[in-house]
């Protein structure tokens, strides 16, 4: 395997991501729409449907009830946020193992973490610097809520968060350079596993 250790927080390697061990936490960047239609969205839609179900859930009840992001006191280094933010735009979601998804599958209990970098897809994906000002929110949104977590107890049947692994989010079919994004997870300190197919 190969290994890029450049920034100490984030190791790169190739591989398959979903070959994560149990309590794994698998970060991908999603739209606000509730599709997980293709690229590597549509891989974490058939690997885990029940994740999917509560991902779409969690954007249906942002569309049927509008809530805007207090941006005045958010920390971008991009520059001061001149929109509204229309959640769950710029912030992030931690989904649970779903039982229906370890067993159907024998698998392993794997949390699914979903950062909200773009409104939309296809033609109507937000712009690169868009794309990166949510990615430094729903980042920071992240940190914040891996804190709470860590404080938790947790029960027999029930695995909490022992590492984070990623795809090289944002990079696919939002087109922004994963340089970029990558910049940003080295800037907020979080301890992540990159994995890219054999190749890319």
């Amino acid at each position: 395997m190969e290994m890029n250790t450049a920034n100490s927080n984030i190791v790169e390697l190739e591989g398959d991501l979903f070959d994560a061990p149990d309590g794994a936490a698998l970060i991908h960047a999603c739209n606000c729409l509730g599709s997980w239609g293709g690229g590597i969205a549509l891989a974490f839609r058939k690997k885990y449907p029940a994740a999917f179900e509560v991902y779409q859930s969690h954007c249906h009840t942002y569309r049927d009830n509008p809530k805007y992001l207090d941006t005045t006191k958010a920390a971008i280094s991009l520059g001061p946020i001149t929109r509204s933010v229309r959640l769950p735009e710029g912030s992030a979601l931690i989904i649970p193992p779903q039982r229906k998804d370890y067993e159907r599958r024998q698998g392993k209990k794997h949390w699914i973490i979903c950062l909200f970098t773009s409104r939309a897809y296809g033609r109507n994906v937000s712009s690169p610097d868009v794309i990166l000002q949510n990615t430094e929110l729903a980042l920071a949104d992240l940190k914040e809520q891996l804190n709470l977590l860590r404080s938790k107890e947790f029960g027999p049947e029930e695995v909490g968060i022992l590492e984070l692994r990623s795809c090289r989010f944002n990079s696919g079919l939002f087109g922004v350079e994963w340089k970029h994004t990558r910049e940003l997870l080295h800037k907020l300190g979080h301890e992540v596993t990159v994995v890219r197919p054999p190749g890319e």
